[in-house]
């Protein structure tokens, strides 16, 4: 066993330490969750409802103390940690309110012959989670597919154990049966003995390209059906930009609301020459300008990175990217005296050969591209080996529809910087990803659409 440390990143005090389990306590949790499933598939909507409306009460009841084991935990801004929080209440609301309507049998005839689609479950379904939304990216995949009858186990990231053990106590506080949602304290190396145990029926994780092809190469190897979301490098295509000081607050957002460590946010902003030089100005300053200091405080709009590697992981990336001739706009600093912090960056005259280009900076720094004409924009925005989402921005909507049309992303946003709903579908391709979040296609993302002829 070993021991997973909560580690605050702006004092890098100890908050909490955990032990890790052993493969058998871990069968025995699997065993718990499966015998908790046959029981679970067999509850009503409207138990099933209450119960998830119960549990959004939980949450909101002290929500401003559990943000705040957010941001102790990860770095995330106090404010944003709340926003975050009241946004996870409100999605489990709406998954519970609707979640009958997308997972009801439906009839049909044809040709004098009749049949029917019933949403089976699957069982046990087994999560691997990301550190950067502990708990809205783990509850946005919960929710749904226990409301789909399925029962959950769940490796948090290793380094926001407070945060995944809080999560399994909000189902214990809103009065769930033990084994319906589980938390794994476990190590990476681990999950090949979770995924091969027969009660494990489907495999989802949200996190890095190398984590998701391990874990897809175990499901494939065991025949499991997934869903994997494993980031991206969005494009953000600037048409016109006659009102920069409009503009500028909005898609700086795009690039550091949560301090740039959104797999959605964008990375790549696409520029007409027209406007280049000015865009680099003004986006430049505004960048600069940012408040680091104590996540907690309301004024702080710089808070540190999760952890001292990713401090060390992006410091590298843009500094190859600087190598290869480009140019540094906001210069970048990381700051080690108080907390682990990297300052947000603009790089420009970023070209195809460049690492900020191809790869995905997780972090704040954003990366400016000319472009020629609204072809070659287009053309920029989807040369790329990921497929998350994209945002064009013009205030003549129906030219900006028309770009949207032609990017081979699976989301593009008009004159917006890039968010998720639970009503909303979020889609992905390339390398992104497979699979669907969100909306009526999540519900039944691990059911079996099982038919019935008559």
């Amino acid at each position: 066993m070993t021991t997973l440390q909560s580690i605050n990143p702006y004092t890098w005090e100890i908050n909490a330490e955990f032990e890790t389990l052993s493969d058998a306590e871990i069968t025995e949790k699997i065993n718990v969750a499966q015998k908790a499933y046959l029981e679970w598939k067999d509850t009503s909507w409207e138990y099933r409802k209450s119960m998830f409306h119960k549990l959004a009460d939980v949450m909101e009841e002290k929500l401003e103390d559990y943000a705040k084991i957010q941001t102790l935990e990860m770095w995330m801004l106090y404010t944003e940690s709340v926003a975050g929080l009241k946004g996870t209440v409100a999605l489990c609301r709406w998954f519970a309110d609707n979640a009958e309507t997308y997972l009801w049998a439906q009839d049909f005839e044809l040709n004098g012959t009749s049949w029917e689609y019933h949403y089976d479950p699957l069982g046990v379904i087994f999560w691997v989670g990301p550190w950067n939304f502990p708990f809205n990216q783990v509850l946005r995949a919960a929710i749904p597919n226990i409301l789909a009858w399925n029962t959950q186990v769940y490796k948090h990231a290793s380094n926001v154990p407070m945060c995944a053990m809080q999560i399994e106590l909000f189902f214990h506080d809103a009065w769930f049966p033990a084994g319906i949602y589980t938390n794994l304290f476990m190590s990476s190396r681990q999950s090949e003995h979770v995924i091969q145990n027969p009660h494990i029926r489907g495999v989802n994780l949200t996190g890095s390209e190398w984590a998701g092809s391990a874990v897809w190469a175990l499901a494939g190897k065991y025949l499991k059906p997934s869903v994997l979301e494993l980031g991206g490098n969005d494009g953000l295509v600037l048409l016109d930009f006659t009102n920069p000081d409009e503009l500028i607050p909005k898609i700086a957002a795009a690039r550091l609301w949560a301090w740039g460590q959104k797999c959605n946010s964008s990375k790549r902003f696409i520029v007409l020459e027209k406007d280049y030089d000015l865009f680099v100005e003004k986006m430049g300053a505004y960048i600069a300008n940012q408040k680091i200091g104590d996540p907690m405080l309301a004024e702080t709009n710089t808070p540190p990175l999760a952890r001292k590697d990713l401090v060390e992981e992006v410091d590298a990336q843009v500094r190859e990217t600087i190598s290869q001739w480009a140019r540094c706009i906001a210069w970048w600093k990381v700051q080690w005296d108080q907390g682990q912090f990297f300052e947000a960056t603009l790089l420009a005259d970023i070209t195809p050969e460049m690492t900020s280009y191809k790869d995905e900076i997780f972090w704040p720094v954003a990366t400016v591209i000319k472009s020629k004409s609204i072809e070659e924009s287009i053309k920029i925005a989807n040369d790329s080996d990921f497929g998350l989402s994209a945002s064009v921005w013009w205030d003549d909507i129906e030219e900006c529809i028309k770009v949207a049309r032609q990017l081979d992303w699976g989301m593009v946003f008009i004159n917006s910087w890039v968010w998720s709903k639970p009503h909303i579908p979020f889609w992905w391709i390339r390398k992104s990803w497979y699979g669907k979040e969100n909306g009526p296609e999540w519900l039944r993302a691990f059911t079996n659409k099982k038919v019935v002829i008559h």
